[in-house]
């Protein structure tokens, strides 16, 4: 299979992930806190985009990853570390925003410096760390520029509320979201992929370190 077509297979791959960890995000926050059904048309499409944008990413690095199952672990890993520094930063800095028990709250600090946490604190910190694991991993600029990419479309997505969160008691519930919608779509993707190049559970890729 040449490269073009494994890509096309990685990106269609990262949508169905992408769907399926936007769907386990609904459901526990739907048993947990509250449902939030309403959002779920508009967020399916965004979500498969985004993983339309993992996908891509994944293709880059799937030639330097372990071949499965240990795959989607290392995938799962990559991206704990893409948004661990706005983690860390999030619980240094304190809270943002206060959340009550039904999922609504207030900011309380002025809006400028929301922002500001937000972008430099989440979004910048994420894209950074992304485009240095990409080089790092697979040593391309193009690997760089997917995995930043990549790092942006999950910290706008299941990271947004991390730099909120930070320094509360909610935060324990978000990471606890964060991981198993990094869990479910990091194992979506990986299978999803291993199955639309024809191959089987328990097969190896031919990609991969030995």
């Amino acid at each position: 299979m040449d490269a073009s077509s494994s890509r096309e297979r990685s990106v269609r791959a990262g949508a169905f992930a992408g769907v399926a960890g936007f769907a386990t995000f609904l459901v526990i926050h739907a048993v947990w806190i509250l449902p939030i059904w309403f959002i779920a048309p508009i967020g399916t499409l965004i979500a498969a985009a985004g993983g339309g944008a993992v996908g891509a990413a994944y293709a880059e690095l799937l030639p330097h990853l372990p071949r499965r199952p240990w795959t989607a672990i290392a995938l799962a890993a990559t991206v704990g570390v893409v948004l661990l520094p706005a983690v860390v930063i999030s619980e240094l800095r304190g809270p943002t925003y206060a959340m009550g028990p039904e999922g609504g709250g207030s900011l309380v600090v002025p809006e400028t410096e929301a922002v500001t946490t937000f972008v430099l604190g989440l979004l910048v910190t994420a894209t950074s760390v992304g485009a240095a694991l990409g080089w790092l991993i697979a040593r391309s600029r193009r690997a760089a520029g997917m995995m930043a990419m990549a790092a942006l479309v999950f910290a706008i997505g299941p990271g947004h509320n991390i730099p909120l969160l930070g320094g509360t008691p909610a935060v324990a519930k978000e990471l606890v979201i964060l991981a198993a919608v990094v869990g479910v779509s990091s194992a979506v993707l990986v299978e999803g992929h291993a199955w639309l190049v024809g191959r089987l559970p328990g097969v190896d890729q031919p990609a991969g370190p030995k």
